[in-house]
């Protein structure tokens, strides 16, 4: 209490203008866009093909994975696994493959695929595929401040199958060609 008996009077911690109002509705609808410029550039969204590839014994194939939004990839951390035994199967890092970590089966076989680094594709060339080649992959992905990855089913088959007619013979064939294991 002041002299007199007059009690002080308290102000306010925070005055609004009459203006923000109308700028906050204003914004709201603006809001979504707004957010995804102040998303930082360091998070990774890994995308799969969301369907098996399919191949057969003895032949190439490519994994397909990718960064969505598409960004450069080749300073990032990619590393390809086995789902089921979480064993490298290849990894990549600042433009260097490395293969101390990488498992027996697939030392030699293996290649992430460099033109399409830059454009955010990480997908993985596997030579001479194998029965046990057979199952899911999982990319992954990391730059020290985000990590993400993707899973991707492999289907190895150990049979072509060819369907078509013989010549000279007008019946339809159906015959496998055993690649051997």
């Amino acid at each position: 209490m002041g002299q007199g008996g007059s009690e002080p009077t308290a102000q306010p911690l925070l005055v609004f203008p009459s203006f923000c109002f109308f700028h906050a509705i204003w914004a709201l609808p603006w809001l979504p866009f707004l957010a995804l410029l102040l998303l930082p550039e360091s998070q990774l969204r890994v995308v799969g093909p969301g369907q098996p590839v399919t191949a057969t014994v003895g032949q190439d194939v490519v994994l397909p994975c990718h960064l969505s939004p598409q960004r450069d990839a080749r300073t990032l951390d990619v590393r390809w696994i086995r789902d089921h035994i979480s064993e490298t199967v290849h990894h990549y890092r600042n433009g260097e493959d490395l293969y101390r970590e990488q498992m027996g089966a697939y030392a030699g076989r293996t290649e992430l695929v460099r033109d399409g680094l830059s454009a955010g594709n990480l997908d993985l060339r596997i030579t001479g595929l194998r029965p046990s080649d057979d199952g899911l992959y999982v990319c992954t992905v990391g730059d020290g401040h985000a990590y993400d990855e993707a899973i991707v089913e492999l289907e190895v088959s150990v049979f072509s199958v060819f369907t078509g007619v013989l010549e000279g013979n007008n019946h339809n064939i159906v015959r496998a060609l055993g690649t051997g294991c």
